[in-house]
């Protein structure tokens, strides 16, 4: 694989700014928040194809992309659910509305506990995922996430 210089000039401007403040209140380079997000980009845009005749996305194995994915998404995730704006919220929402025995305070409530990708923080104890998928995404190139950095 031959590696080439790839020119950035056509970035639009709100993307650079928020690079270089993630970088200023990160501590990391530009180099590094640039390649973080190349990083989880790429795999984002693994999903949005059709799975190759071999029902691969990119190469990947569906559930491979997917634990890969888990690690870069959950906290944008988490983002979208206390916002009330991942897709799933606002079904869920709706259907408790309809339901007369459960107000909508309570059907918010109810609606984040069933949603399938739960917003769990994990402990400081706790393995925030497979440790043996850290070697996988090595393999792959993709390093530690902005939120996982020393």
């Amino acid at each position: 694989m031959s590696h080439q210089s790839i020119p950035l000039r056509h970035l639009p401007a709100e993307i650079v700014a928020v690079a270089s403040a993630i970088a200023e209140q990160t501590g990391l380079s530009l180099v590094d928040v640039y390649r973080l997000a190349l990083g989880c980009g790429v795999l984002v845009e693994a999903t949005k194809i059709s799975p190759d005749p071999a029902g691969t996305y990119a190469g990947l194995e569906a559930a491979y992309l997917a634990k890969a994915l888990r690690r870069h998404l959950g906290s944008a995730i988490d983002l979208l659910l206390a916002h009330d704006e991942h897709p799933l919220s606002s079904a869920l929402l709706a259907a408790c509305k309809a339901s007369p025995s459960i107000s909508t305070d309570e059907g918010k409530a109810e609606a984040h506990r069933r949603a399938p990708m739960s917003a769990h923080q994990p402990a400081e104890d706790e393995v925030p995922f497979d440790p043996t998928l850290g070697d996988d995404l090595e393999s792959l190139g993709i390093g530690l996430g902005l939120s996982q950095q020393p």
